[in-house]
């Protein structure tokens, strides 16, 4: 493969959308398109209507197929990196689908496969608030908590790929049960469904409580009504952020003392809501971390908003440009 070819094409497949994006070896997306999933047909009806799709972008951005490095893919659940095989997706109901051979006897593209937090991690570290670092650890707080870690120069894959899985870090042995089976997971804690879980189980408790919220079962509480309803001051709201964030801030000492990175960027739809969880998770870290190293660590926001799976899957074919950043990288 040509590494110095100056475009990738970037898939992000996720339970309810599929994006693609072609995207040049500088971070700028020239065309992007996304698709309902449809998770319900088969893996091939889906795979079809991505291959129609990369056609399009290819149409729509007139960039000759010999100026593009690859197709990089990334993806939630079980995969198999090396082999490009997605091993198992829950929320597409995959199993052992070969998408890199399929994609890549259909378009005679490199083919490379990722997760998607290692997709954010990789799109932070070549063009987002990473770049320049060589030890960064992105975490992605939405409806599932999880991490991509940059260390010393290397994505931390693991032995099957499955490294970062910080959500399910134990953070109180007689925690909750998790999806995972696990119990006391970071998840059960700080993630959105976890802050919008606290809310509803305290409106439960109280239903004749006066909240932004009503009285019980008045309407259905997400992460984002907690958002909305911490904006207008309510208690419930403030105090769920706040314990979010002081569990997710034992995590993240957890991280700092194991990795010693240099930046951590946190990303995901929960942390629309900086404003209110960002100050107890440095409290937090503050309070219990190894100073020496906790000083060190710069907290930031990801600036890369919904791309940072299709950049990830570009990215792939890019971070070991050395014309484009200082990072090296081995996979090892």
């Amino acid at each position: 493969m040509n590494n110095n070819r100056p475009y990738a094409i970037g898939l992000d497949i996720g339970g309810t959308n599929i994006t693609g994006a072609i995207i040049r070896n500088t971070g700028e997306i020239l065309e992007k398109i996304s698709i309902d999933t449809n998770p319900e047909t088969i893996a091939d009806e889906v795979l079809e209507r991505v291959y129609m799709m990369i056609d399009e972008l290819m149409a729509k951005s007139e960039i000759p197929i010999d100026e593009v490095a690859g197709i990089g893919v990334a993806t939630a659940g079980v995969i198999d990196s090396k082999e490009n095989v997605i091993v198992f997706a829950n929320n597409l109901d995959w199993q052992n689908v070969q998408i890199g051979r399929l994609l890549g006897d259909r378009f005679a593209l490199p083919i490379k496969l990722t997760n998607d937090a290692n997709a954010a991690a990789i799109a932070e570290w070549v063009w987002g608030g990473g770049k320049a670092y060589q030890n960064m650890i992105y975490i992605t707080v939405s409806t599932g908590i999880g991490a991509g870690i940059i260390s010393n120069g290397r994505l931390i894959t693991g032995c099957d790929d499955s490294a970062g899985e910080f959500g399910h870090i134990t953070i109180n042995a007689d925690g909750p049960l998790c999806v995972c089976g696990n119990k006391g997971c970071v998840e059960r804690y700080a993630s959105g469904t976890a802050i919008a879980d606290r809310v509803q189980n305290q409106l439960k408790a109280e239903p004749h409580r006066k909240t932004f919220f009503g009285y019980e079962n008045e309407r259905v509480v997400t992460s984002k009504i907690v958002e909305e309803a911490a904006d207008q001051g309510d208690e419930l709201a403030l105090n769920a952020f706040k314990e979010a964030g002081f569990y997710l801030g034992i995590g993240i000492t957890n991280l700092i003392n194991l990795f010693n990175p240099e930046v951590i960027i946190l990303g995901g739809g929960v942390m629309k809501a900086q404003r209110f969880i960002l100050p107890a998770i440095q409290e937090t870290i503050n309070e219990r971390g190894i100073s020496a190293l906790t000083k060190r660590v710069q907290l930031s926001i990801s600036s890369l908003d919904q791309d940072g799976g299709v950049l990830g899957g570009a990215g792939l074919f890019f971070m070991d440009q050395p014309s484009l950043t200082n990072n090296t990288v081995d996979h090892g």
